[in-house]
């Protein structure tokens, strides 16, 4: 009779057991799960580094190989029609294998992101850290990803921003210093009726106080409806304190955004705080061009390039990128939303306006427009707490 010890019943099975999945693996193609490490990173960012084993990575193979060939072009065979034979003798086996990891690395981030729940935003960073062949192909990716954001008692903040007093009194000063302005403007544009083609125009500085027009009653009429130096000098008063009363209304609303900011935790994501500054550095460009000077000979003149502005502005940057999605949270949090109607109109004004511009897309005007309504909308509910 022959004695079984029952450890090594237990470690023949195992044995089996092994040797079983290992003949499954092999016979049905079963391949071995890609292994991810996530990690969050400041700034809205994860990184997350991946191993594809090579089994997977080879299933790219068949498909990418058609697609190789389908745009090698050889010498007396039209393309798409190159034999595969030919066809591959174009490619390196490093190219091949380099398209093959670019299929693989699309297809796993998407799942990645499902499956760890990323909420990803914007175009991710990828970097192939190790790449053979017969070997796993390893990467990492950098994508941004929507921020956590916690707001304060924004109504509470606004309330206390709105009950504070600017002044609106205007100065003598300030209303003379308005008129010697119009009529400096004035002189000017009679001086430059006497300036020849060629000629520099006259400027400011070289208008003469006996050049400027006298304040009388015949004057002011040249400039309005005014019937008297009194009547003229009223409404100028009125126009600064109306000016004033904007300005102010800026400043609330400044100081309202600034003490939300405060009192919240704001991540923002570094693909925001580069947009801003894209969208700074455009529009600084366009009013340089509007003097008559190339963005890049105004650099030049000043010994600055567009990064030491991009450098010097990245902080004003991160606000701005802070307040958009400070005023999105408060819109999705008390449910402002324009109505399509009022959408469809500015985008059709918009539309009608830049109609012989090219490239204008009218799904991003209908999105800036969007939002551009929808923060006013933000502000207006802030002013009324």
């Amino acid at each position: 009779m022959i004695s079984i010890n029952k450890y090594e019943v237990l470690s023949s099975l195992l044995i089996q057991n092994k040797s079983i999945i290992l003949y499954f693996k092999g016979c049905f193609g079963i391949v071995e799960p890609m292994k991810t490490e996530v990690k969050k990173l400041e700034n809205a960012q994860v990184e997350i580094k991946v191993v594809l084993p090579i089994k997977k990575l080879e299933t790219y193979r068949e498909a990418t190989e058609k697609e190789v060939i389908a745009n090698v072009e050889v010498d007396g065979f039209r393309k798409g029609n190159v034999p595969k034979d030919i066809a591959m003798k174009q490619v390196s086996a490093m190219q091949l294998l380099d398209q093959m990891a670019q299929g693989a690395i699309i297809d796993a981030y998407i799942k990645i992101i499902q499956k760890e729940e990323i909420k990803a935003i914007g175009h991710p960073q990828i970097a192939i850290t190790k790449i053979a062949e017969g070997a796993d192909l390893e990467f990492t990716i950098t994508t941004s990803i929507l921020p956590e954001i916690t707001l304060g008692d924004y109504k509470k903040i606004a309330k206390e921003q709105n009950t504070k007093e600017y002044s609106t009194e205007v100065e003598e000063k300030e209303i003379e210093e308005t008129i010697l302005n119009l009529r400096k403007m004035r002189a000017q544009q009679e001086a430059m009726k006497d300036v020849k083609e060629g000629e520099e125009p006259v400027s400011w500085n070289d208008i003469k106080d006996e050049d400027l027009p006298e304040i009388t009653d015949q004057w002011v009429a040249t400039l309005g409806e005014f019937k008297t130096v009194e009547e003229f000098m009223t409404k100028i008063k009125e126009n600064l304190v109306h000016e004033k009363e904007s300005k102010n209304k800026e400043k609330q609303r400044i100081g309202t955004i600034e003490a939300i900011i405060e009192k919240s935790d704001i991540e923002v994501p570094e693909m925001m705080t580069e947009y801003e500054l894209d969208k700074m550095i455009h529009e600084f460009e366009g009013n340089i061009a509007m003097t008559g000077t190339s963005f890049d000979d105004y650099l030049k003149s000043i010994d600055k390039t567009r990064e030491d502005y991009r450098s010097e502005w990245k902080t004003q940057a991160y606000k701005r990128a802070q307040t958009q999605l400070m005023l999105n949270e408060i819109a999705s949090h008390e449910k402002i939303d324009p109505s399509d109607e009022t959408i469809n109109e500015e985008v059709t004004k918009i539309m009608e306006q830049y109609k012989d511009q090219k490239g204008i897309d009218e799904n991003n005007v209908r999105a800036y427009v969007a939002t551009v309504l929808t923060h006013q909308e933000v502000f207006k509910f802030l002013d009324k707490q």
